[in-house]
């Protein structure tokens, strides 16, 4: 009996030891896990968090062999028994401290005091931590792929600028082109002029020489002879030059002209496709941080003006005018520009940009907030009319966050299918309002 008793003492004082090194590896990987430094980057960051997470499934386990061996050991009455069974109970509650203290980090509630639910707070634990970690990986794979997404969108635009550069560029060349050869129209016609003066006083020359004629002086025929002959010789380069001219004229210099010409509006079709195609992708990378899905998420000004257009689906033109001018009054806010859209589009032309431009430069001073709502026409399916509602909103949105001051706001709604404007015409209610609310 007594050598069992020793057995037991000596098991209970190793299992102690073991649990010993075991806390002291745990301290030890938390200790190792500190940040050095408030200054880490965002990789250290996440390693901190599978560090954490591994911390919890590593005590996790300690405390679960802890309960096992507490569990399973015999209870002895001698005093190196209860020695043993007081150093685990002290170890286990070291090991529950070290556990919340984690738990209460990471948010999660504390473990209950009760022993007889230690299989399953053990459980629980496991599950959590395998919950953490299978979110940290999650968030990690999908900003890679946002920031991919992203790369790959600016690399795009970057390249089409490169191109558009390149168009100009060649626009440029063909301008000179076409005015070289208008300046050798312009050239045409000075000689044609020379030319017609020069004939003039041939004609003089030769009426001098008729008058000389019955004149007994050599001396002057001879002169007048000789002012002729250069004059005829003179006359005849014109004539080559200006035969030459409009030989280049008809052949060369026409054709270069065309041909510049059409060069220069086949530019100018693939300036407009790259501008259009820049305006489209300008308007996606914007639709994230200019277009919200729901009217709770607008500033408050913004919200009570979209609140009270919303009343007014079944005014009519007088009553909308109306309302729009106590809107005016009553909130400081008034309608500054109304795009339409042809069916089925969201680009906008360069011309109504250069009128939005026109617009903002006579605001740069104002401290506003741009509201931009988007309406649809009743035609087609509501999910449709949506979607490009809220592309033809961001759109106008995207333009206007370029032009305006940097101390001003934009966002874009989407309000919905309406016959406001015009119960017959759907053009007229495929429309985006820009709002400007001065705060």
């Amino acid at each position: 009996m007594e050598t069992e008793k020793t057995q037991d003492s000596n098991d209970s004082q190793t299992n102690n030891n073991d649990l010993n090194g075991l806390i002291a590896e745990a301290q030890a990987v938390i200790e190792s896990s500190k940040p050095s430094s408030l200054a880490e980057t965002h990789s250290n960051q996440t390693r901190s968090s599978l560090i954490t997470t591994s911390l919890i499934i590593l005590i996790v386990f300690l405390l679960f062999v802890m309960l096992m061996l507490s569990i399973g050991s015999k209870p002895s009455p001698s005093a190196g028994g209860s020695e043993g069974l007081t150093a685990l109970e002290l170890n286990n509650d070291q090991l529950r401290a070290q556990v919340n203290a984690e738990r209460s980090r990471n948010g999660l509630p504390p473990l209950p005091p009760s022993s007889a639910s230690a299989f399953t707070t053990a459980e629980r634990l496991r599950k959590d931590a395998k919950s953490l970690a299978s979110l940290a990986s999650s968030w990690e794979a999908e900003l890679e792929t946002k920031n991919a997404a992203i790369g790959e969108l600016e690399a795009q635009l970057a390249s089409r600028d490169e191109n558009t550069k390149f168009l100009y560029s060649q626009i440029a060349t063909l301008k000179n082109q076409a005015s070289e050869s208008a300046g050798a129209a312009s050239q045409l016609v000075i000689l044609s002029e020379d030319l017609k003066t020069a004939n003039d006083q041939i004609e003089r020359y030769r009426i001098q020489l008729g008058e000389l004629q019955g004149r007994p002086s050599n001396d002057q025929l001879s002169d007048i002879r000789k002012q002729l002959n250069e004059s005829l010789s003179k006359n005849g380069k014109l004539q080559l030059q200006i035969d030459d001219l409009l030989k280049a004229a008809n052949s060369t210099s026409s054709k270069i002209y065309d041909e510049a010409l059409t060069e220069i509006e086949n530019l100018r079709g693939d300036n407009h496709k790259q501008r259009y195609e820049v305006q489209r992708l300008r308007a996606e990378l914007d639709h994230s941080t200019l277009f919200l899905k729901s009217d709770k998420d607008l500033p408050a000004e913004a919200a009570q003006l979209y609140a009270k257009l919303t009343t007014l689906e079944d005014a009519d033109q007088k009553q909308l005018g109306a309302a729009y001018e106590d809107i005016r009054k009553t909130m400081n806010a008034q309608i500054i520009h109304r795009q339409t859209f042809t069916k089925g589009s969201s680009r906008i032309t360069f011309d109504r940009e250069k009128i939005i431009q026109d617009i903002l430069d006579k605001r740069q001073d104002r401290k506003s907030l741009f509201l931009v709502i988007g309406y649809a026409s009743v035609s087609g399916k509501a999910d449709s009319n949506r979607e490009l509602s809220a592309k033809r909103a961001t759109t106008v949105a995207s333009i206007v966050n370029i032009l305006k001051a940097d101390d001003q706001q934009v966002k874009a709604v989407y309000l919905g299918e309406t016959k406001r404007f015009s119960p017959d015409t759907e053009i007229e209610n495929q429309i985006c309002e820009i709002w400007e609310i001065k705060i």
